[in-house]
């Protein structure tokens, strides 16, 4: 059972017995079954010290209730998919992490990834739900409904068939 939580958790994992310089968010910041509801307050190139301690510049997404994770391509796309190419319009979204298992360096191990699903942080719809509302034509209800933000749509699809409908009845 997924549990989602909204602030990193205190783990045992033996990687919190070497913390190094950076905190950066890891696996181990994840208790199993757990998921991490993080907001999104920068995107940027950093550096880093890699496995070697030579220094390494990455990209990094900052978070306002967690600490930063190095974005690997894998999450940058995911994000992108749910948020858009450009990685300005990223700062105020939230993003669901977890824990998995991948193929990495000639082994299995522990990796973070962002689900592909937009998470419900209990945004105000009430302008997007009244904007469809108001529509009196179905090309009104799709150019509303299309022009609405991309992680705002899910919360709204019910208001949106539910005037599908009336307007349906209507022609």
């Amino acid at each position: 059972m997924t549990q989602l939580v909204f602030e990193p958790s205190q783990t045992t994992h033996w990687k919190n017995l070497f913390p190094n310089k950076m905190l950066l968010l890891g696996s181990q910041n994840l208790n199993e079954g757990e998921e991490l509801i993080a907001k999104i307050k920068a995107v940027h190139r950093q550096q880093v010290k890699d496995k070697n301690g030579k220094d390494e510049e990455v990209s990094v997404v900052q978070f306002e209730n967690a600490p930063p994770m190095v974005l690997n391509i894998t999450n940058a796309r995911t994000i992108a998919n749910l948020y858009g190419e450009l990685y300005s319009n990223w700062v105020g979204c939230s993003l669901q992490i977890y824990a998995t298992k991948v193929k990495a360096f000639g082994q299995e191990q522990m990796a973070l990834r962002i689900r592909e699903a937009i998470p419900n942080v209990g945004q105000d719809t009430t302008e997007y739900e009244n904007a469809l509302r108001a529509c009196t034509t179905m090309a009104d209800l799709q150019k509303v409904f299309m022009d609405t933000p991309k992680h705002i749509r899910p919360m709204i699809t019910a208001t949106k068939d539910e005037m599908k409908g009336k307007l349906s009845e209507k022609s």
